[in-house]
């Protein structure tokens, strides 16, 4: 059973709001002040709030600024309720967060859909985040290593931070002789490996990892040349992808997806 926790100094309004949530099979807290609000949000730790903002102990703005940063209610959607029609009211509802605004009187109905559609929606969210993570514990016990071989380290950075937010582990090398040494010692699910840098080319390096990592690992291929004989190479090495810097990020993050899957 969700909760809804109600901040709301007129009885009347508090009550008739405590029956109709109830009718729709909401558990119900009520606080008259500021500050039992506060002690309430921190017990009952409700799914959603609904917020008056002028009333006793302080008004409604501070206690969504409490309700933000405390453990118990972070994250949890507010609701604000008002008999003010101050035009500036909606702007500092919005620098809340908060999910809606209703003015006094309002239109229950309205009200009772925006708290259902609400955490219809959290709900929702919970549940796709709950699937994503079975498949991910499934399907990966623990993130994918890819190794960067790539002199230029602008470039090398940029493309490990794209993959630590995609939620793969890196390595990154700058030199020929250290990836090929970095592949050996701990063999990776997928190479970059740019073609043209220090201490020998790509090529050579894709051979002897081939012949020195009994696991076939799929190798991707950046280069600046556009000499035709390099895409041929890179095609009779087996590679996986192949770009031409510039490349498009998100093509080149679909053919890692693919090498990887």
């Amino acid at each position: 059973m969700k909760r809804i926790l109600i901040v709301e100094d007129d009885q009347k309004i508090a009550l008739a709001l405590q029956v109709r949530l109830k009718a729709n099979r909401y558990a119900v807290s009520v606080a008259s002040d500021a500050i039992v609000g506060a002690t309430l949000g921190r017990t009952v730790k409700p799914d959603l709030i609904l917020l008056d903002i002028s009333m006793p102990g302080g008004d409604g703005f501070q206690l969504a600024e409490t309700f933000h940063n405390m453990l118990e209610t972070n994250g949890t959607p507010i609701i604000f309720i008002t008999a003010s029609k101050s035009p500036e009211l909606l702007q500092k509802v919005m620098d809340l967060g908060a999910i809606g605004l209703f003015e006094k009187p309002f239109d229950t109905e309205k009200l009772l859909y925006s708290i259902e559609r609400e955490l219809n929606r959290l709900d929702s969210l919970a549940a796709q985040k709950s699937t994503a993570s079975a498949d991910l514990k499934q399907d990966h016990q623990k993130p994918k290593q890819v190794l960067i071989i790539e002199d230029d380290q602008n470039l090398a950075m940029a493309l490990a931070f794209r993959l630590k937010a995609a939620g793969y582990r890196t390595t990154t090398t700058y030199d020929a002789l250290t990836g090929l040494n970095a592949a050996v010692s701990n063999p990776p699910a997928l190479v970059l490996l740019d073609i043209s840098m220090p201490a020998g080319n790509g090529f050579s390096v894709a051979e002897q990892i081939k012949t020195l990592i009994p696991t076939p690992i799929p190798i991707i291929f950046l280069t600046a040349s556009k000499k035709p004989d390099f895409r041929e190479k890179a095609e009779k090495l087996g590679a996986a992808g192949y770009f031409e810097k510039p490349y498009e990020a998100e093509e080149l993050f679909g053919a890692i997806r693919r090498a990887l899957a």
